[in-house]
């Protein structure tokens, strides 16, 4: 199939549709607390979870959930410095913001790294990996809209600054080289209004400005591409998740919002790929909608309530099948 890609434009009716979605099938969880992105290539087996709690994790200790666990031993883990081959804030495997060696940790340090600022190969040095780490900068950006119109201000201060706290390092030098440096000052301007609570509309129309440079930057990215990258940015936010209900419940409230405001970004470049790509993009993209759908079960609102179904391999499973709709371009 041809990955030629037709120029897309930013629609309002394009912005809108990224605040509309939500779904449901399952119980009822609530609660948690800010924690750490966590990159993970693989899904580790997990069950659905139907139980209702308000929890918090964050701790040091262990405790695992499938391959999940926090501050022990093992190969994959978080936002540390050391070591490898894909970095985030250091040169690591594959982390997630944890201390010492460990399968999936939160928070800390430690050698891997897979997502994140650092040093490595696959922090940003290729196109998929750029249009990965646009949308996860884009998805905490989502999140914190999504919530300061919600009125959850302190929520919304802390998702609008993780882009440059967490990511920006990844995607400096592949904007700088396209000519797209000031990505990084539109990213503070929202942080900025934000923090200084301004008014809604205001927030709204610098989160504008910093997609309309987003899309500028995809437009330089080929169909197969993007949507391998789409794919990524599904397994990660798998791996989110599966910190955010570990135990059963939704225990870390900030990694299941980061979850859902990824899926809702890649929700809405699969819709633009799908409507302006060539025949087969068009095609792969409203297969990868109809298996990304597939989350919806996963998640209530983006407080955590509502019924839903506890399970990190709805999310996991639609990774994989769009990343093999993907590998169909050329």
């Amino acid at each position: 199939m041809s990955s030629e890609k037709k120029p897309r434009t930013v629609s309002v009716r394009r912005m809108l549709s990224l605040t509309a979605t939500t779904a449901a099938v399952g119980l009822t969880a609530t609660s948690g607390v800010a924690g750490s992105d966590l990159w993970q290539q693989q899904a580790p087996s997990f069950a659905p979870a139907p139980v209702n709690a308000a929890a918090s994790v964050e701790g040091e200790g262990e405790g695992t959930t499938g391959q999940i666990k926090k501050e022990g031993e093992g190969s994959t883990h978080a936002e540390g410095e050391g070591e490898g081959s894909a970095a985030a804030e250091g040169e690591g495997n594959a982390h997630a913001e944890g201390e010492g060696e460990g399968s999936t940790q939160a928070e800390g340090e430690g050698e891997g790294a897979a997502r994140g600022e650092g040093e490595g190969a696959g922090s940003g040095d290729s196109d998929h990996a750029l249009q990965r780490d646009l949308s996860f900068m884009e998805g905490h950006l989502h999140a914190g809209m999504t919530l300061y119109e919600a009125g959850d201000l302190a929520a919304a201060k802390t998702h609008m600054g993780h882009p440059i706290e967490e990511k920006y390092g990844a995607v400096a030098e592949p904007l700088a080289e396209r000519g797209f440096e000031r990505l990084r000052d539109q990213i503070k301007a929202v942080a900025s209004a934000t923090e200084a609570e301004a008014p809604v509309a205001e927030v709204a129309e610098a989160f504008e400005v910093v997609r309309a440079t987003m899309e500028e930057v995809r437009e330089g990215i080929s169909v197969k591409d993007q949507v391998l990258g789409l794919a990524e940015l599904v397994r990660v936010a798998g791996a989110e998740y599966a910190v955010a209900v570990e135990g059963g419940t939704v225990t870390n409230l900030h990694e299941y919002q980061d979850s859902w405001g990824f899926l809702r970004v890649v929700e809405a470049e699969l819709r633009g790929i799908a409507e302006s790509g060539d025949e087969g993009a068009r095609h792969v993209a409203e297969e990868a909608l109809e298996y990304l759908e597939q989350t919806d079960a996963a998640f209530g609102d983006i407080q955590g309530e509502g019924e839903m179904t506890l399970d990190p391999s709805l999310l996991y499973g639609a990774a994989a099948q769009i990343e093999l709709e993907a590998l169909e371009l050329d």
